[in-house]
C-alpha cells in the first residue's frame, strides 16, 4: 500500500507501480518510497539483472529510461537511477530484477 501512495506522490503510473512491485527487492522499494515521501529527487544505486546479455541497444534503452550505467557484465549491470525514474527502468521487458546496491566497507583486522 505504501508503494502505491509513494508512486502517486512521485507521479508514477499504474504500470510503473506494478513493475516496481514485481522486479524490485524490498530494500529498493523501501528506499524509493522513503525518498518519494520526503520529496527527494536523488538517484539510487542499483544492481540489475537482464534476461540475457546487455548489448549496445539495451544499454541505450536503459539510459533512455533513466539509468546512468556504471558497469555492465553479461546480463548484470550497476547503475544510478533517479528515484522518480525507477519505474521506467523496471518496465523494460528485458529487465528481470533490480535490487538496492550494497555498500561494503573495508574489513579491519
Amino acid at each position: 500500500m505504501l508503494l502505491i501512495v509513494a508512486g502517486m506522490a512521485c507521479g508514477c503510473r499504474d504500470a510503473d507501480v506494478k513493475a516496481i512491485e514485481s522486479k524490485c527487492d524490498a530494500p529498493l522499494r523501501q528506499q524509493a518510497e522513503g525518498m518519494a515521501r520526503a520529496g527527494e529527487t536523488g538517484a539510487i544505486e542499483v544492481l540489475g539483472r537482464a534476461d540475457g546479455p546487455i548489448d549496445a541497444a539495451r544499454m541505450h534503452r536503459l539510459a533512455e529510461a533513466g539509468a546512468d550505467l556504471s558497469q555492465v557484465t553479461d546480463e548484470l549491470f550497476t547503475a544510478r537511477i533517479p528515484a522518480r525514474r525507477l519505474g521506467n527502468v523496471a518496465r523494460l521487458e528485458f529487465v528481470k530484477s533490480l535490487q538496492l546496491s550494497q555498500e561494503r566497507g573495508l574489513l579491519k583486522p
